[in-house]
């Protein structure tokens, strides 16, 4: 894992911004590199400034292809996948959410960068037959507001990005709860309008 990782950090180096797009696809695909996108952009960002939206961009549309990649095998037989990834009773409660509150699982593990299951999600996304556009709207909203903000910040504060983002990742997180909240307030009210009309 750890000569893999190296390996990334070259083609990175190698490839600039597109290295970033390889990166974000894999992570999201095939092998989990926990943060590893956010600090490789961050790294690149403070280290290339004028290419900083484009990195964050490639970052979003690798990890949105790598998601789909991901969606799609999950559809057409990722409940094994599922089964050793969580328990029988993870499995239920897992499938619950998706039923209960449909794409917006998926926001919380993708727009924050801490180390949370995103793949479990998009496995079950898949498993449990989320619709494509839902799908793809959550995964790419949250991902442009990651990385384009990381982008910003790393700007903003250069090499004191890091400490920046850990001593403000709780606000962060309560705010996108406040964003779920909201959300699911208005996804039921629509709910019930559609249901009475």
């Amino acid at each position: 894992m750890a000569q893999f990782r190296q390996w990334l950090s070259g083609i990175v180096g190698a490839l600039g911004p597109w290295g970033i797009f390889v990166v974000a696809l894999s992570d999201s695909a095939f092998i989990p590199l926990p943060q590893g996108v956010d600090a490789l952009l961050i790294a690149q960002t403070i280290a290339h400034p004028s290419t900083a939206y484009l990195t964050a961009g490639l970052a979003v549309a690798g990890s949105l292809l790598g998601s789909l990649i991901l969606y799609g095998i999950a559809r057409r037989g990722g409940r094994v996948m599922l089964e050793r990834k969580a328990s029988s009773s993870g499995i239920a409660k897992i499938q619950r959410q998706v039923e209960k509150y449909d794409a917006l699982v998926l926001l919380f593990p993708t727009m924050i960068p801490l180390p949370l299951p995103m793949k479990l999600f998009v496995i079950a996304a898949g498993v449990f037959q989320m619709k494509i556009p839902r799908f793809i709207a959550v995964i790419f909203f949250a991902r442009c507001v990651r990385y384009f903000g990381e982008a910003f910040i790393a700007l903003r504060y250069g090499d004191r990005t890091a400490s920046f983002l850990r001593e403000n990742t709780p606000l962060a997180a309560a705010i996108v709860i406040a964003i779920l909240v909201l959300l699911y307030a208005v996804h039921r009210r629509s709910a019930r309008g559609y249901a009475q009309s």
